[in-house]
């Protein structure tokens, strides 16, 4: 019978064959695949950064030959500024020292073009440590790049258009406000002060001993009409351009305002302002009537609530507005349109609400369901000192 040690021998023979003739199989494979690779240029380096291998992939990505690149330093592939910077040696150092360098830019073709490029460095050591070369993973992401220029141009350009609308937007409310005040004024001062003094010419005619009863009863009845065309141009004049807003603030503008509604529409309007509740800046006050006007407006329309409440208040430096009612409430569809900021549902009054507050750094927010709707508006501004805030908000 053979000895142990002959038997192992005799073994181990066929099976360092069999392991030697793998490894040079193994390797071979691992050549035909990178030098097959095309997306990848995969190549090696030499400790100085010389190419040493070239694959398909890199002369497909970089536009070299293997025989025109090989024995060349890497640097090749980077533009003047990189190589005057010192980038190239820079990636070979951090490779060594970490075991690897990863960086994406711009690198340059055989032609001069630029490629946008993800590198990868990676050090090769000898089982004693001792540094034998690079192997440099090259990947071309110039599309990629591309797309992200054009969707960051995009966005870019997009910002750009939202900033333009909202400076349209924040002029034409300007627009909207003045030309409120000249048509109250101008119905104020011309149209309501014809009506009066015809008015007064009737009233003295239908007074007159002589004049005859048919005539009286004509006079009579041109001064209802006259009376209560004067008392609707009143209105409108003070609706389109309240003067106790301008001249005593919102604090006293909103319960004349409640008031006339309620007189006019039978609406039971609460007002509830805060203890801290004193003059805003004009723009604020402003503002916050128009939200009043508009979410009052709304409720009468389309709430059926018989109650509204109205709170203004302020804290830490921040104007706060809610006005809720119990009617209804907005439909599921008109207040997902308001969210999204659509103006196909949601109405011109409404984005004119959101607007008004956005310009002034606020945000606003409408909550609806089955029992009500509530409106919240909140500004933050700076207080103004002594007598400087009612002369700006007196002045026009």
């Amino acid at each position: 019978m053979p000895s142990g040690k002959n038997s192992c021998a005799t073994t181990a023979e066929p099976v360092n064959e069999m392991l030697n003739r793998e490894n040079v199989e193994g390797g071979e494979l691992f050549r035909l695949l990178v030098e097959g690779v095309h997306e990848y240029a995969i190549f090696m380096l030499d400790p100085e950064g010389n190419i040493l291998t070239w694959n398909l992939g890199a002369e497909r990505i970089k536009g070299y030959r293997a025989d025109e690149i090989i024995g060349k330093h890497f640097a090749i592939f980077y533009s003047a500024e990189d190589v005057n910077s010192g980038k190239p040696q820079h990636e070979l150092a951090v490779a060594t020292a970490v075991g690897r360098c990863e960086d994406t830019g711009w690198r340059v073709r055989k032609d001069g073009s630029r490629f946008w490029a993800n590198v990868v460095i990676t050090a090769l050591r000898d089982p004693g440590g001792e540094l034998r070369g690079f192997a440099k993973v090259t990947r071309d992401l110039t599309e990629s790049k591309r797309a992200e220029d054009e969707r960051a141009q995009y966005e870019q350009a997009l910002r750009d258009s939202e900033a333009s609308l909202r400076e349209l937007s924040a002029q034409l409310i300007r627009l909207q406000d003045e030309e409120r005040r000249r048509i109250g004024r101008n119905l104020h001062d011309s149209v309501g002060q014809n009506l009066a003094m015809l008015k007064l010419h009737l009233e003295s005619l239908s007074f007159r001993p002589k004049a005859e009863e048919l005539l009286r009863q004509k006079l009579t009845t041109c001064i209802h009409l006259v009376t209560d065309t004067l008392n609707e141009v009143r209105s409108t004049s003070y609706t389109l351009c309240p003067p106790m807003l301008e001249e005593v603030g919102l604090r006293m503008a909103i319960p004349w305002y409640l008031e006339g509604i309620s007189k006019g529409t039978g609406i039971r309007i609460n007002f509830n302002p805060g203890p801290e509740f004193a003059r805003l800046p004009r723009d604020v006050e402003r503002a916050f009537f128009r939200v009043i006007q508009e979410s009052i407006t709304n409720i009468l329309r389309h709430s059926g609530s018989p109650v509204a409440d109205v709170r203004v208040e302020i804290e830490n430096g921040i104007a706060k507005l809610e006005i809720s009612d119990h009617g209804k409430g907005i439909p599921a569809d008109v207040l997902e349109a308001y969210n999204r900021g659509s103006l196909v549902k949601m109405g011109v009054g409404l984005r004119g609400m959101k607007e008004r507050i956005r310009q002034l750094g606020g945000n606003i927010e409408v909550f609806s369901t089955a029992n009500g709707t509530t409106v919240r508006a909140s500004v933050p501004y700076e207080e103004a000192v002594g007598e400087d805030n009612n002369i700006s908000n007196r002045e026009d």
